[in-house]
């Protein structure tokens, strides 16, 4: 009867190690959106910190290129973030757009009060909304100051 009982807990005991293995193998393989997700925000986070690092060239381009990469990442946050009149996602575009923190409560009143020219009714990508807040700056150009 003792070897039966052996017998038996060493069959549980191997069906629980193999278990284990194929639950491990399942779920450490990456997804491909996991990793598209991981290299996108990689991608424009290195590109953010790279370009704000002290020697980073400070060129118009290089600000556009920041602030791209930072709208791509976070476009659903930043459309929040103006829908509400504020918000981090939202200082932090005004910021990379050269908007002095002084003038940046009045730009948020614009982006609030633009919203539907912003995104209009169809979805908007990065580039879109930041030729768009282009245009409301151009039109506005005390908010650079």
């Amino acid at each position: 009867m003792g070897t039966k009982i052996n017998a038996f807990w060493r069959v549980v005991a191997v069906l629980g190690i193999i278990s284990m293995v194929y639950a491990c193998a399942t779920t450490t393989a990456p997804t491909e959106s996991s990793t598209k997700t991981f290299h996108n925000t990689t991608d424009a986070s290195s590109k953010f910190t790279s370009s704000t690092s002290p020697g980073g060239g400070s060129s118009d381009l290089a600000k556009k290129e920041q602030a791209l990469a930072f709208s791509k990442v976070n476009l659903e946050r930043i459309k929040t973030d103006i829908a509400l009149g504020g918000g981090e996602h939202l200082t932090s575009l005004a910021t990379l757009l050269d908007i002095p923190a002084r003038n940046q409560q009045e730009f948020f009143t614009l982006t609030k009060t633009n919203f539907s020219t912003l995104f209009g009714p169809e979805n908007t990508t990065a580039e879109e909304l930041l030729a768009r807040l282009d245009t409301e700056l151009n039109a506005n150009p005390y908010l650079l100051k």
